[in-house]
């Protein structure tokens, strides 16, 4: 029977290799300067989802519950993703 044996190529500590390498913080990204005009799209597309509820059981009757609930989820959590991450970044853009 045989063993395999892997040297290791590093010379860091146990602890320091289980460390994660963190991507680039939200000020140093490319995309900071949108986080403003997407924190805002966030918000009105949020404030159209919500105004979009009058409007859901009609869309229930025509198009059925499944079709019209999952994509009123998806739209949903699509605009408080991006109204999220734009809160996020502009704060720590302030933040400093």
């Amino acid at each position: 029977m045989s063993s395999m044996y892997f040297e290791s190529n590093s010379n860091l500590t146990v602890t320091e290799r289980r460390r994660r390498v963190t991507a680039n913080s939200a000020t140093e990204s490319p995309l900071a300067p949108l986080a403003t005009p997407g924190l805002v799209l966030g918000l009105i597309l949020l404030g159209l989802g919500v105004a979009g509820l009058l409007r859901l059981g009609d869309w229930v009757g025509n198009y059925g519950s499944v079709l019209v609930v999952l994509a009123y989820l998806l739209y949903m959590a699509a605009a408080a993703s991006l109204m999220l991450w734009g809160a996020v970044t502009v704060w720590s853009l302030h933040r400093r």
